[in-house]
């Protein structure tokens, strides 16, 4: 698997401070405002941030995975990841997951253009909408699953081994290890999945909004997103590396 990825020699220039007002000041906006806002005006936040379907935080969690979609394109355009399968792969689940998170988000457009949803499909989606993760957890809460666990791995976890683990840095395989400037965005999404837990041992607690699980979903999106940005840079941060490596040199000859 390897063989076929770029070399990933000497560190990467992730982001770093001069530009926390995205990696951590986004995330830090969400998880402050939520609350403050809840708790200030309990009706607003209902209506107005966390309505379903028209919302603020839905409408984030279709235009965030549309971003992230569309820049995950661009990414499978580069020369690098057209020369690697796993890269391939890697990115296009990237692409492919956040189509679909976009698209079941606003019911594949029923939300915006307001069809009916056919009596068939009513009777197997338990919302009566044109969306698949409504009918089965398959497609619901294990994808979710998965995907918060990745993030728990990749964002939190991964980026703290990995001044510890040698041969992980010098492998080309570090090019896909998240950097640490994505783990305030896991680390809330952790917090928010967590606070799912005392929502209802303290649903009087003007901290807790109503289905916080809406607001840890933004910080899934989020980081996707954030991930394929840095992964857009770390493929221009390699492309002169890749031009003075071996293979390329046996490949000019």
């Amino acid at each position: 698997m390897e063989q076929d990825l770029p070399p990933a020699a000497g560190p990467f220039a992730d982001p770093g401070r001069a530009e926390a007002w995205w990696w951590l000041g986004v995330p830090l906006f969400v998880a402050v405002a939520a609350p403050v806002i809840y708790a200030i005006d309990r009706d607003f936040y209902n209506e107005a941030i966390n309505q379903e379907g028209w919302g603020l935080l839905e409408l984030a969690h279709v235009v965030i995975p549309l971003i992230a979609f569309v820049l995950a394109i661009a990414i499978l355009r580069d020369p690098l990841v057209r020369r690697s399968v796993f890269l391939r792969l890697w990115i296009g689940l990237a692409a492919l997951g956040s189509l679909y998170i976009a698209g079941e988000e606003a019911s594949w457009g029923q939300h915006l253009i307001g069809w009916d949803t056919p009596e068939g499909w009513q009777a197997v989606n338990d919302q009566n909408e044109t969306n698949l993760h409504n009918i089965s957890s398959w497609l619901d809460q294990k994808p979710r699953l998965l995907m918060q666990l990745g993030i728990i791995v990749g964002g939190i976890v991964l980026p703290l081994a990995l001044p510890h683990l040698k041969a992980l840095r010098a492998s080309p395989l570090a090019l896909i290890v998240p950097p640490k400037a994505l783990m305030p965005t896991a680390v809330l999404a952790l917090g928010w999945y967590l606070a799912r837990d005392l929502q209802p041992v303290m649903p009087e607690a003007r901290f807790m909004v109503t289905r916080p699980s809406e607001v840890e979903e933004t910080f899934l999106v989020l980081f996707v997103l954030f991930y394929l940005m840095v992964f857009r840079r770390r493929l221009a941060q390699l492309r002169p590396r890749a031009a003075q490596s071996p293979a390329a040199e046996t490949a000019k000859a």
